[in-house]
């Protein structure tokens, strides 16, 4: 807890994995609760509606959300945001090599000792 009693400094990890290409993993390390708030809140979409538009809280941009995976799509949108080749602006882009590597796996591992494991997301496509 910080002094005023708020939560204080939460850090957290996303990490998007891609099973065919060992160079396609994208690790993003944060600590804006509202972005992580977002990313993990369950979205309800439409009846007959297979996804929904969603502002990106801190950009001008909007993710498209499908119903089969909102949390990897929101994901997705926060590694790269639409249009571009960056990661949102309050995440930090890890570069831990490539994960058919030695180490890349102790350079994850060691990420994941400091982060709480409710805090860390990870998805694979």
């Amino acid at each position: 807890m910080a002094p005023d009693g708020s939560p204080g400094f939460q850090p957290f990890v996303i990490a998007l994995f891609d099973d065919i290409d060992p160079e396609g993993a994208t690790v993003l390390y944060g600590d804006d609760p509202g972005l992580w708030e977002w990313l993990t809140r369950a979205e309800s979409f439409p009846p007959g509606s297979e996804y929904v538009e969603l502002p990106i809280p801190g950009t001008d941009e909007r993710a498209h959300v499908t119903i089969w995976a909102p949390s990897t799509d929101k994901a997705q949108h926060l590694t790269r945001l639409p249009g571009t080749r960056r990661p949102h602006p309050s995440l930090i882009e890890l570069e831990l090599g490539r994960t058919d590597e030695f180490e890349f796996h102790a350079k994850y591992a060691r990420l994941l000792r400091a982060i709480p494991s409710e805090r860390v997301f990870e998805s694979r496509w």
